[in-house]
């Protein structure tokens, strides 16, 4: 099985283009390039209500590392392993935990000072808070159960996979998933193995899993062959399986069909994107489909109270409706700007470019309300919403809160 980043795979088509156009690259456009941002009238102010540094936030690659929202707090988690709670409102920071255990002695401290952090002790999933648990886990496939009250270790679990996607609990149970298609159920009060299943991958896919949706009743997710199923979760058994996307083409190129972004669970329906393939409610009871579009994704889907909103592979933005899926707007204006998955907050659905802008748009058409920057070197992980305010975790490691306020 080979894998491969798809913010990297889209690189290496830039960087093909250029092989292929030589010198001719610095004279003229070849149409790959990134689209050039339009100037606009903006409607409402931004009001940035804090900002706090998260250790080191994100690593060079692939790391997409979400934060978690609960309640009044916000949990974030640097690539390094240091964990941090903030309470919404304030932006204050309640307390702070460092998860990789250090290595004792002089040998320690001299490998600490010299040596660049175990890329195989590193977090690239972010975190999960749910049922009095936060989970991490580690690239190497170490999963780790912590007090939400003061991040004390409760106990870690070692998996024989990697993993890159932030395990979820329903209180009795805990699901993670890893990059070789394997899911995997851990007792959520002791770490020790239940059940597992394996879902043998294509030979080539993207690197990630999305994380798994943990219910009382059943565990949901998607796998890199195009499926989505959902199991019992307390003995594993398939409650339902449904083929989301199915491979078309001659190379294993053209036939990846990856569920790589998270589904979203609303009003007893699942909303399923898949990259090369179609965007897909279905039955959160049969796994019956509902609706289906063709597009393309690797990022999470947003859902308001009637709408789906996709950041596609290509860099369109598009709102869908929830129950028919028909197409309502589309905003073709950030085409090859590797956007990230989109979120709503008020009024608006806010998406951030590879080069860290914030575009804002008007859940009702489609149109730019607002733009800003919040970091030059990016946004990877899935933004948080309370329904009126923002949370963005950049590349850099602050996370930033904010509020949209019509202009007067």
């Amino acid at each position: 099985m080979t894998q491969v980043s798809v913010r990297h795979f889209s690189w290496l088509v830039l960087l093909c283009a250029f092989a292929v156009s030589g010198c001719s690259w610095f004279s003229k456009k070849t149409g790959n390039e990134p689209m050039e941002l339009v100037d606009f009238e903006e409607t409402i102010d931004l009001d940035r209500v804090w900002k706090r540094g998260i250790g080191e936030g994100q690593n060079k690659g692939f790391s997409s590392l979400t934060p978690a929202l609960d309640g009044d707090v916000i949990y974030a988690v640097d690539f390094e392993g240091l964990v941090v709670a903030v309470n919404t409102g304030s932006g204050k920071k309640l307390w702070s935990r460092k998860i990789n255990k250090a290595e004792h002695g002089l040998w320690g401290w001299l490998k600490g000072f010299f040596v660049a952090t175990d890329p195989n002790r590193q977090i690239i999933g972010g975190i999960a808070a749910e049922n009095g648990l936060l989970l991490v886990a580690t690239y190497a496939g170490e999963v780790m159960a912590l007090s939400k009250e003061n991040g004390d270790e409760l106990w870690r679990k070692q998996l024989p996979g990697e993993i890159v996607s932030a395990p979820r609990t329903n209180g009795s149970v805990v699901a993670a998933q890893s990059v070789n298609g394997k899911l995997y159920s851990l007792d959520a009060k002791t770490g020790e193995q239940l059940w597992f299943y394996d879902n043998q991958p294509p030979v080539l896919t993207l690197r990630g899993t999305p994380s798994p949706i943990v219910t009382d009743t059943a565990i949901y997710t998607g796998f890199s062959n195009g499926r989505m199923m959902a199991f019992n979760p307390s003995n594993g058994l398939i409650l339902w399986e449904q083929r989301i996307a199915s491979p078309k083409g001659r190379s294993e190129l053209e036939r990846m069909v990856d569920i790589h972004s998270s589904p979203v669970l609303r009003d007893g329906v699942l909303y399923v994107g898949t990259y090369q393939g179609r965007v897909s409610a279905i039955a959160r009871g049969t796994g019956s489909p509902l609706w289906g579009i063709d597009g393309s994704t690797s990022e999470n889907l947003a859902v308001s109270s009637d709408k789906v909103f996709v950041a596609h592979s290509d860099g369109k933005v598009a709102a869908y409706s929830a129950a028919t899926g028909e197409q309502l707007w589309v905003n073709e204006q950030m085409l090859r700007r590797n956007l990230n998955g989109p979120q709503v907050f008020g009024d608006y659905v806010a998406v951030v470019d590879f080069k860290g802008y914030m575009h804002v748009l008007n859940q009702s058409d489609g149109q730019f309300a607002a733009r800003t920057r919040v970091d030059r070197k990016g946004a990877r992980a899935p933004m948080q919403t309370d329904g009126e305010t923002l949370y963005v975790f950049t590349n850099r490691g602050k996370l930033i809160a904010f509020r949209a306020e019509k202009d007067e």
